[in-house]
């Protein structure tokens, strides 16, 4: 089961995800993926930090300024790595798969675009946000997050979910 959460900026697509993965993890699922919180100074967005869902580890994914790949404002960190070996390595021991986000910054990068191929393939239970110019070939059922649905897609997903996982 693909579960793909799409919609404008700000509507909450990154808070049903992780209000999903914080009540699996309470029921005791093992849940493995990352996740892409921006981060702000002054009130001006930054960058992006990229985090692990099982261990917590960050580093940073983009930042405004110069580098080899941009996108945007924004150049793409190559510590990057070490959280995507991180989520790799823990990959076999997931019951659930979550990824916050598959959008142009990440599919940037070649190990996070690689870790996406591959994630799409397993047959594992998965739940992602997509940017909403990302198409992805692979089967899923999509939800358009707009603010007056967003409070009841969270339980809707989650059920959806728990009920696959059995």
């Amino acid at each position: 089961m693909r579960v793909f959460i799409t919609g404008k900026p700000g509507v909450g697509k990154t808070t049903i995800l992780m209000y999903v993965v914080k009540e699996l993890i309470k029921r005791n699922y093992t849940v493995v993926g990352f996740y892409c919180p921006e981060v702000r100074e002054g009130g001006r967005r930054i960058g992006f930090k990229i985090v692990s869902i099982p261990t917590g580890k960050e580093r940073w994914l983009a930042k405004v300024g110069e580098g080899k790949i941009k996108v945007g404002k924004y150049a793409v960190q190559d510590e990057a790595e070490e959280v995507v070996n991180d989520v790799k390595d823990s990959l076999p021991k997931a019951q659930v798969i979550a990824i916050d986000e598959i959008g142009p910054m990440e599919l940037s990068m070649p190990s996070i675009k690689s870790l996406i191929d591959e994630v799409l393939k397993l047959e594992k239970p998965l739940i992602a946000v997509v940017h909403r110019n990302v198409k992805l070939n692979v089967d899923g059922k999509t939800y358009i997050v707009t603010e007056e649905n967003r409070g009841l897609l969270k339980e809707k997903i989650l059920e959806e979910i728990v009920r696959t996982l059995g």
